[in-house]
């Protein structure tokens, strides 16, 4: 089945209704196939724990096994640290069933650096939480700490992906410039090249509606082992997206919210200091003015008010969201004025 640009671009539904789920996973393991004829040697699955990646997993992981394993095969967790925990529980369970079902398969976690983590950054430099201007969380919690783990691995290597069409307005429009730049459209999407990383980009599922994925992952993936039938009574339905429990880029966490009403209130704590970053570090007074006139960094009393709260939190809950290597950075970091207008 071709899909052709101009149906893309009229808004992506008109190719989603001519074919059903195994049609569409005969399609996603085409596009295996054709990244297999791309010369790649290394698969490497970017897992997320969310429904998507967790789809392409599976898919990729059964279409390896049933080819005779004829690439190696990385599954790349990221853990930002931030992971709304009950969607961390779940992604440990089910990277537990894929040890167990292909020991073969490499399995890794990419995790930021102390000096690039999320509190390091808000507390110990004064960065103000991400949001829409200003949204430099992914690269440092994500991106940067994925693209040193890939760069590590062997050979030419292709990045599977469960970006899908129909997910947001940008998102689309992004798989469209793909295509035109060469991507093979009937079969996922294949981005260009990544130089950098001596990578291929690939989307198998790309053309997957939302309901293929969760009758995949309610059915399919069960019936071979892998335990993913819970997954959408974690989300708490279908409309939900997953994201850090900490997010300050969206006003209200709906993802939070949801698993508080889904027998998780034990939660309560995290969504309450999270609605309190959003309205605390937007207040003109916890900043430091620049040069121009405008909002700067944190001001140390602000970060010092951060810290606090998020200690109160740790101890409400017995979890821990600074380790002992962030939390020496940040002293250090507030002993040296670097960051907080005066240097010694």
């Amino acid at each position: 089945m071709q899909v052709s640009l101009e149906a893309l671009a009229a808004g992506i539904g008109e190719p989603f209704g001519s074919f059903d789920l195994k049609e569409a996973t005969d399609l996603a393991e085409r596009a295996l196939e054709a990244t297999l004829a791309q010369g790649a040697e290394t698969f490497v699955l970017t897992y997320s724990g969310g429904k998507d990646s967790t789809a392409t997993t599976v898919l990729t992981l059964e279409w390896w096994k049933r080819r005779g394993k004829p690439v190696e095969i990385h599954v790349v967790y990221a853990d930002t640290g931030l992971e709304i925990p009950t969607l961390h529980a779940q992604a440990l369970a089910f990277l537990e069933a894929v040890k167990r079902l292909h020991p073969g398969v490499h399995i890794h976690t990419a995790r930021p650096r102390p000096e690039e983590s999320f509190w390091v950054q808000i507390i110990g430099k004064g960065y103000p939480p991400p949001h829409n201007r200003f949204r430099w969380c992914t690269r440092r919690l994500k991106i940067a700490p994925m693209d040193r783990l890939v760069q590590s691995l062997p050979g030419k290597k292709a990045i599977l992906t469960g970006v899908r069409f129909g997910e947001s307005d940008a998102r689309d429009q992004r798989l469209i410039l793909s295509c035109s730049r060469g991507g093979e459209c009937g079969q996922g999407v294949l981005f260009q090249e990544a130089k950098r990383l001596n990578a291929l980009y690939v989307a198998p599922i790309a053309f997957w509606r939302e309901c293929f994925v969760w009758d995949y992952l309610n059915f399919v993936a069960p019936s071979l082992g892998y335990p993913t039938e819970g997954l959408e009574a974690v989300y708490g339905g279908r409309d939900t997206r997953f994201g850090c429990w900490t997010c300050t880029v969206v006003r209200r966490d709906k993802a939070m919210a949801r698993a508080l009403e889904n027998g998780h209130a034990h939660l309560l704590p995290l969504y309450e200091f999270r609605e309190w970053l959003w309205a605390w570090t937007r207040d003109p007074r916890t900043r430091e003015k620049r040069k121009d006139g405008k909002p700067g960094r944190l001001t140390l009393e602000a970060r010092r008010e951060v810290y606090r709260r998020l200690k109160e939190v740790e101890a409400k809950l017995g979890m821990e969201f600074l380790t002992s290597e962030e939390e020496a950075l940040i002293q250090k970091l507030w002993r040296s004025g670097r960051y907080n207008g005066k240097r010694r």
